[in-house]
């Protein structure tokens, strides 16, 4: 199958958006994962598209047959996807009996898999089409100095980690208005962690916290997820400097985060 101009144009912000991750220091070794909806940007007539492989699996939840998802593959380094996209990522769809789902693109190699996080990439993209649709990507990332603030006792609770975020840079409001939902530390690929951070997601957050482990985006591409995570990181960089000085940052007021909030209020 040889990818639509808007398909191209989908995983080319993947593997860019993948650098930027690598280039943070975000993404070491295959650590983190990423998918993309691309229902829309599919031609009309996707039905009799070429399906070359088929796969069973068992992780397909109901709410999502029908579509089509760019994405990452298991043991996948960030880094590595701008130079060989077709070995990193894959176009799947489920199959319509929820049994397994076709290769329609990419997963080239012997024994590539999507990412061992499928069931739960889709099960997220099932709630961000309760949400309307708009957010098309989910990614997942290890920014240093927001997992850092989870390991202190100050900011390892959804309130504090907030309100430091938020005290830090007016941006960080102003980006992520609704704040950073935390989940408390599961074990990694756990049914619990993707069960505590759809229940996050359904409550209309955009960045959650995995405990001492990274965070979570989800935005309309995946320039926008990396964004919301880039600004919430240089608010917890700019808490941790304050803090290496041997002093508690003063932050912005209460009145001037709500400010904030009623001069920009979310438009999603």
């Amino acid at each position: 199958m040889a990818l639509a101009p808007s398909l191209q144009k989908a995983v080319h912000q993947i593997a860019e958006g993948g650098q930027f991750l690598w280039q943070k220091g975000w993404a070491e070794k295959n650590a983190g994962n990423l998918s993309f909806d691309v229902t829309d940007l599919l031609p009309r007539k996707k039905k009799n598209l070429s399906r070359s492989t088929f796969a069973e699996s068992s992780v397909i939840p109901p709410g999502v047959e029908g579509r089509s998802f760019l994405i990452t593959g298991t043991g996948v380094r960030y880094r590595d996807i701008q130079r060989e996209p077709e070995h990193c990522l894959c176009l799947l769809t489920p199959s319509e009996d929820l049994k397994g789902y076709h290769l329609l693109w990419g997963g080239r190699g012997e024994g590539f898999k999507p990412t061992s996080e499928l069931a739960s990439h889709l099960q997220m993209h099932k709630a961000l089409l309760g949400r309307g649709g708009k957010l098309k990507v989910v990614v997942h990332t290890h920014p240093n100095e927001l997992i850092a603030l989870t390991h202190l006792p100050e900011t390892n609770h959804q309130e504090g980690l907030c309100r430091a975020l938020w005290s830090m840079i007016p941006e960080a409001k102003l980006f992520v208005p609704k704040g950073v939902g935390l989940v408390p530390y599961a074990l990694t690929g756990s049914t619990a962690l993707a069960e505590q951070t759809i229940l996050i997601l359904e409550q209309g957050f955009k960045v959650v916290m995995w405990e001492k482990h990274g965070a979570l985006a989800v935005g309309e591409d995946p320039y926008r997820a990396f964004d919301l995570v880039d600004a919430m990181n240089k608010a917890a960089t700019l808490y941790l400097l304050c803090k290496n000085t041997g002093v508690n940052p003063q932050g912005l007021t209460e009145d001037q985060i709500e400010e904030i909030g009623r001069t920009y209020p979310e438009k999603d």
